[in-house]
């Protein structure tokens, strides 16, 4: 899949100092990357009454982290990347 990644995808991941984290993130990409279509993602979901938005987890034993993105066709956009509690007020 082509991967997009919006300004504040990035700004979310430069406030992040765990490195378990960050490493945890960099294997979540690599797999989207690699995939075929989005069946091949894991811990995708599609959240309610949106056709393209989707939230992606990336956990680690002490974080409880969701990737937000939009999907359409074979491009994916990385829009947010924050923690559980806070991603669903921030995106979409």
């Amino acid at each position: 899949m082509n991967i997009i990644v919006k300004p504040s995808f990035e700004r979310d991941i430069d406030k992040i100092k765990d490195r378990e984290l960050k490493t945890a993130l960099d294997e979540k990409i690599t797999q989207i990357e690699k995939a075929q279509g989005i069946s091949n993602v894991t811990s995708l979901k599609q959240l309610r009454t949106y056709q393209t938005h989707y939230r992606i987890k990336v956990e680690t034993p002490k974080h409880k982290y969701r990737i937000g993105a939009i999907i359409r066709n074979n491009k994916i956009w990385l829009v947010r990347f924050c923690p559980r509690k806070i991603i669903y007020l921030q995106f979409p």
